[in-house]
């Protein structure tokens, strides 16, 4: 399949659906966005040096909209990007999904696991496929952990299993000042 088949079946089988959920795209490209309070959950397609020719390659990102940006004391500063959230998951994270098993796993300085959809060597019918279960993955598995996630909880689990790097001192005081603020 070429790159510009798959982009089709990629807006049909999966972005077009996702947007009638509640995501949104982002900039130009084919990243998403969804929001729920705090809460941001984004679908970011790796390109540039990242990309693998055959390859639409991503990363499942989750910050709280207070965290601020690595590059920017600015918590709103747009794009956000890998760095900037202190979640980097994957699909297959949810495989055989148990939530209480996804905790805090210290990805940083350019160190995160990469989704490959491997669309170069199949067919139409089989990248299809994949594209609606990767699909059902967010809906029926992704969206309801992000409802679980506090910010109590997502504080300790940075203390408890971080690696004290910088960006995680960062969270942690914003994570602070945020929980302070509250009655």
């Amino acid at each position: 399949m070429k790159n510009e088949e798959f982009h089709k079946l990629f807006t049909t089988e999966f972005v077009e659906p996702l947007i009638e959920q509640g995501f949104c795209l982002i900039g130009r490209g084919n990243s998403l966005r969804y929001a729920s309070g705090n809460r941001e959950l984004l679908i970011l397609r790796q390109g540039g040096r990242l990309a693998r020719p055959g390859f639409a390659r991503s990363v499942i990102c989750f910050r709280h909209s207070f965290l601020r940006p690595i590059a920017s004391d600015d918590p709103k500063k747009s794009p956000i990007y890998v760095q900037d959230c202190s979640r980097k998951l994957i699909f297959d994270d949810f495989d055989g999904w148990n939530p209480s098993q996804l905790n805090y796993r210290p990805e940083n300085s350019g160190r995160w696991r990469i989704h490959d959809t491997n669309y170069a060597n199949g067919d139409e019918g089989m990248v299809r496929s994949h594209l609606r279960e990767l699909r059902k993955t967010v809906v029926a598995r992704i969206l309801p952990w992000l409802e679980t996630i506090t910010e109590k909880g997502e504080l300790s689990q940075i203390k408890r299993f971080g690696e004290n790097a910088w960006c995680e001192q960062r969270w942690i005081e914003d994570y602070e000042a945020f929980l302070s603020q509250q009655p």
